[in-house]
């Protein structure tokens, strides 16, 4: 059974080292209050001009009819003009339910001027300010919250607002410019004295999102002797270790922390994962015992159900997927790993059945490419077209990956011209999408069909000058067809020198070489790419360049090596038919055993 890169799955699963940081000031956080701004307001009791009053019933009226483009222009309007603090509220949590960013802003402040000791108009502030990306300014309002209402996690979510969807940075060094900033303004505040060791937790955090580990062990530490065993501090420097490659250290620290603390689940939940590292069978220990404290922590029963399959425990990690499947957000996982077991058990009902399940999420195109291989060889190839083509209906945001999954399907079919037709009709719909052009120039190059494969090529080069994939493509493949060796040269050089440890790119450096005539460097690539991938392709190009320069013996021992990868693999095949090349009896011997 095929094993399961176990340690991603987990880490993508469930990233619970993040409890060390700031939550996240999402979406659905800003627009928390919209329940309440569907309401019909409940006018203020104080007297006010027959202006404001009509203003206000519009405003109303418009709420009541969902029209908030309307309601926030004539609650803003008198909000400015009575600064009365029940309308400056409404009006910001309108403008807060639009996404306007400009008037969220202002009634915010308006609201905290008015009110600066209610924590609403703080909030009301701190997530306009998140809205922007502002961290800078939100941070004020955070610590309001937490010196006078122990707001921690509005405190600590400020770290986070840099990389949000709404952040100012844009590139990297811009996105470190702004965390240096923010950790200056963090140190600056006054707080009391016995929260001054949080300034040190959310330093820590920015820190290490700036990639300065050594510098958020320290302040980590600084923080933990000033607060011992504390929960978000642990996993914190837990993952700053991790992360400097001292997983054993990592393990250590939640481990001594788990004998003093060990109902602790979240901790127990780090030192699980930590385990998945380091010792699989310890991990299922603890992943087991948390189940056991809650069996209806479907997070939980996932991931010890991967463990499990990644044991051969097929049957009890079913059981658990089952459950896990009950859960919306790990549904489509769960059933693709189900199809999996009842798949290899030789259950097609069942497993198409599972796989039609996985409706989204990253095993959706690996789903559907396994179910149009199950009714190609239990129906045919048309229903297993005409599946994929009602797929691309109903996913119409999958139907890149569903036109490279039909043309696949197609060229194992032995239809080559039907799938480049559909890789066409694909560029149809999805002009210039790079995934659907390098396909296509694949398809057309296995068909000879140079100009096109060139054409596509040369199209994802425009369109990114540093494409490593699509330069290396074009110089190898202009190789195969054409005598326009400078260029391919130059083309592959290019690739090499953005990817200097691809194999197949060095393998390309290799070959092109050779049909310059430099064969020692040729020797020195090839013998380079194979070292860090034992490919037939390699082989077959390694073994040519051997026997070129008369090391004979060497050369059948790299096409028998590739042979015992690939019998009968087609390069080394011809390549050694087109030279007059003959295994010796043993070699033979030992390659006829794998064929």
């Amino acid at each position: 059974m095929k094993k399961l890169n176990l340690c991603a799955v987990i880490t993508s699963c469930l990233f619970v080292a993040a409890c060390a940081t700031a939550p996240q000031i999402t979406q659905k956080d800003i627009s928390k209050t919209e329940p309440e701004v569907m309401q019909t307001p409940e006018l203020p009791a104080t007297p006010f001009a027959i202006d404001t009053l009509y203003d206000l019933l519009v405003g109303d009226i418009a709420l009541t009819r969902s029209q908030f483009d309307i309601a926030l222009p004539k609650y803003m309007q008198q909000a400015r003009q009575t600064r009365d603090s029940a309308i400056v509220e409404m009006a910001s949590r309108v403008a807060s339910h639009l996404r306007n960013n400009e008037a969220s802003t202002e009634m915010a402040l308006l609201w905290v001027d008015l009110e600066p000791d209610n924590p609403k108009s703080h909030s009301a502030a701190l997530q306009a300010y998140a809205m922007q990306g502002d961290a800078i300014n939100a941070l004020p309002h955070a610590s309001s919250l937490y010196q006078r209402y122990d707001d921690l996690e509005a405190f600590l979510a400020v770290t986070s607002i840099y990389e949000g969807p709404s952040a100012k940075a844009v590139t990297e060094e811009e996105k470190s410019t702004q965390i240096v900033e923010l950790i200056s303004a963090y140190q600056q505040l006054e707080l009391p004295q016995e929260k001054q060791p949080t300034i040190l937790l959310a330093t820590a955090i920015l820190h290490r999102d700036n990639a300065q580990l050594d510098l958020a062990e320290q302040v980590a530490k600084a923080f933990l002797l000033a607060a011992p065993d504390n929960q978000r501090g642990l996993l914190l420097l837990a993952q700053v270790l991790q992360q400097l490659d001292r997983i054993d250290e990592a393990v250590l620290l939640i481990e001594d922390t788990l004998t003093r603390k060990p109902d602790d689940r979240k901790l127990r939940l780090q030192y699980a994962r930590f385990l998945t590292i380091t010792d699989r069978n310890q991990a299922i220990v603890q992943f087991k015992a948390l189940h056991d404290q809650n069996p209806n922590d479907q997070e939980i029963n996932f991931l010890l159900a991967l463990l499990q399959l990644n044991q051969g425990e097929e049957q009890q990690a079913a059981v658990l997927f089952k459950q896990a499947a009950s859960k919306p957000s790990l549904s489509a996982d769960a059933h693709y790993h189900l199809g999996g077991i009842v798949d290899r058990q030789g259950d097609i009902a069942a497993a198409l059945g599972h796989y039609r399940q996985v409706r989204f999420g990253r095993n959706y195109l690996a789903a559907a490419s396994r179910v149009t291989i199950l009714l190609v060889q239990h129906n045919n190839v048309t229903s297993a077209r005409q599946y994929l083509q009602r797929l691309r209906i109903e996913q119409p945001e999958q139907s890149v990956g569903l036109f490279q999954i039909e043309s696949n399907l197609l060229i194992s079919a032995n239809q080559p011209d039907q799938a480049l037709s559909i890789l066409t009709d694909g560029l149809d719909a999805f002009p210039n999408d790079a995934q659907l052009l390098y396909a296509r120039s694949m398809v057309a190059e296995q068909q000879d069909n140079f100009a096109l494969a060139e054409q596509d090529l040369r199209t994802l080069i425009e369109q990114n000058q540093n494409n490593a994939t699509a330069l290396n493509a074009l110089g190898y493949t202009m190789i195969l067809h054409t005598d326009r060796h400078e260029e391919a040269y130059a083309l592959i050089k290019r690739a090499y020198l953005l990817n200097p440890g691809d194999p197949a790119t060095i393998d390309s450096l290799g070959w092109v070489l050779f049909k310059m005539g430099e064969l020692d460097k040729a020797l020195t690539h090839l013998t380079k790419a194979i070292g860090i991938m034992p490919d037939p392709e390699i082989a077959a190009h390694l073994g040519e360049v051997q026997w070129s320069l008369g090391d004979k013996d060497s050369a059948i021992k790299t096409w028998t090596k590739g042979l015992q990868q690939a019998p009968r693999h087609k390069t080394i095949v011809t390549t050694m038919q087109r030279l007059g090349a003959e295994l010796s009896s043993l070699q033979s011997e030992n390659a006829e055993s794998q064929l």
